[in-house]
Order: C-alpha cells, then structure tokens, then sequence
C-alpha cells in the first residue's frame, strides 16, 4: 500500500480541520493507500481534536518515512523543506479551501505556482485560483460534502427550542448587535459566540427554527450551512462568495448581503414565511444536504488516486 503523509498544526477545532479529517478518512477507506499524519509540536491533545483516538496513524517524526505521497492544506506547505516544494520528490495533492489563496497579498498565493494536484472545495475556489494564471498542475473541483449520519436527528420544526440561532463564532460583535435589533418579548432567541465542543455545537444548530450563519466575510465554502440544511433549521447565511453554489436564496435558504441591516430584514422575512413556503424551502434544504452526502466527496477522491502516477506525470513542472 502507497502512504500518504498528512499534516497539521491543531491549536482548536476549525471547518478547515474537519475537512481534513474527511480526507484521511477517504483514504482510510482506500484499499490501496494508507494515511499517516504528522502533527507540530504545538498542537492541542484535547477532545475536540479528531484524531485523539487514532494514534496509530500519528508519525511521531518525520524523519523516519519517506511517503508516497504528500497531503497538504492551508499553511502546511511550511512544513515541508524548501528543496521539496521547489523539487518534490513525490506528488503533492493540495486542498485548497478559501478563495483567498488568490489573494496576491496572503502568503497561500505564493504557493500556488509549486507543482501539485489540486483539490477545490468549490467552483468559486477554483474560478478564484484559476484567475491567478499562477496555478502549477491540474486542478480539480469535489464540492465540499458533510457526513449525514453524524449529525443529530433532525428536530421537527414545530418542536423546536428556540426561535433564532445567531452561530456568530466568527462575528461575535455583530451578532451581539443583531440579537439585540431581533429582540422582542417572548422571543426565543439563541446566539453563539463562544466555540463548543462538536457534538454541542451541532445541537445547538438543531434546536432552532431558523438559524442565522455568520461567516467570515469571504469563505471556500462554509459547511456550516449546508449542515443547517440537513439538519432542518431554516438558514439564513450573508453573501461571503465559497456558499454561492449551494446557498441558493429563496430556493432551501435565504442569502442577504452581508449587512447588519439585510441580516435582520431577511430574518423577519423568514419568521413570517407562510407554513406553505416554510414547508417547501426546507423540503430543498433537506434535498441539498442529501446530494452533499460524503460518500460523493470520497468517490470523487478516490478516483483522483487511482489516477494519481498519470495526472503526476502529465503535470507541468
């Protein structure tokens, strides 16, 4: 079996992480390759880390294995010496989750003209990186996909705990503001600010009838809301460009500029939606979950790996 070297640097549990994770569990579902991860020093050992459990696949130094191949995401391009990105002595598959690796001004662009095969989370990413003419290597679109069946058993509606959800991990003080423009007697409002542990956040999202998503101002994707879909709370996310292709607005959400104005506009829209059209949208809702199931996300994956030595070497250089 060919390895594949992951790595990371886990300071707390973050979208990006996750879909990592997804990824050396694709590979743990390959017949014909075996994931192996290598973590910096400063990672934290805690419960929210997912590979907690799965020290068996931990390589404690690097120097003690030459992979087959190399994963890499985010900033981990540092992890490798500067000869390896330069000249790399086996493939490299890069995920690239966030349009800002277009950015000329983050250090992810400068990474973009090293050889790899690259992944995209979705077509706005790829759209993005494209653009750059700095690309080296063939690049490929899996739409980011959730695994269905560990989220909690969708909550009907009508016995729902709360109103509003505002998940306002990433804008705290917007969503403070927010909650207090939606306040009203007898209102059932939830918000989030503070990180939770997975299973706890989720719960929280499942709780609610509509759940207001606030994400960085632009994102590769944000799953976030697709896993709001699946779960059956109404979703309300602003435009941050990654959710384009999946938030479809009026269609299974609802998707305002990212204004504190239209945010709150959009969200008495939603609580005043007929039973008819609550009914339908969420109906959509449901559907979009279902056709980001992560068994698509693994399949696509693996027949990239079945292919990997012809993509490699077709590749330029």
């Amino acid at each position: 079996m060919k390895t594949i070297l992951f790595f990371r640097t886990y300071r707390g549990f973050q979208g990006g992480h996750l879909k990592v994770w997804n990824y050396f569990n694709h590979v743990i579902h390959s017949i014909s390759f075996r994931p192996l991860i290598h973590f910096s020093q400063d990672t934290v050992w805690d419960k929210s880390n997912p590979w907690l459990d799965f020290k068996d696949y931990i390589l404690e130094s690097r120097e003690s294995l030459c992979p087959d191949i190399f994963f890499l995401a985010g900033l981990d391009w540092l992890m490798l010496e500067k000869i390896q990105r330069e000249n790399p002595p086996v493939p490299i598959i890069n995920l690239i989750q966030h349009v800002r690796h277009s950015d000329p001004k983050e250090q992810l662009y400068s990474f973009l003209r090293y050889k790899a095969i690259r992944i995209c989370v979705g077509e706005e990413v790829t759209e993005a990186i494209l653009k750059t003419e700095q690309v080296n290597g063939p690049v490929f679109t899996i739409p980011n996909s959730i695994e269905l069946h560990e989220l909690p058993t969708p909550i009907s509606y009508s016995e729902k705990e709360y109103d509003i959800l505002i998940a306002a991990l990433k804008q705290p003080d917007l969503g403070r503001k927010l909650a207090q423009c939606l306040q009203k007697p007898n209102g059932r409002i939830d918000i989030l600010t503070t990180s939770l542990l997975r299973s706890g956040y989720l719960s929280r999202v499942n709780r609610a009838k509509v759940t207001v998503f606030l994400p960085n101002i632009t994102e590769g994707f944000y799953l976030p809301a697709l896993e709001g879909m699946a779960m059956g709370t109404l979703v309300i996310c602003p435009d941050c460009i990654g959710n384009r292709s999946f938030c479809l607005s009026g269609y299974n959400c609802f998707r305002p500029d990212y204004t504190l104005e239209s945010i709150k506009e959009t969200v008495e829209m939603a609580l005043h939606l007929s039973t008819a059209q609550k009914s339908q949208m969420l109906a959509n809702a449901r559907q979009t979950g279902a056709e980001h199931d992560l068994t698509t996300e693994r399949d696509a994956f693996l027949k990239i790996l079945e292919n990997l030595d012809t993509l490699w070497k077709g590749s330029n250089g």
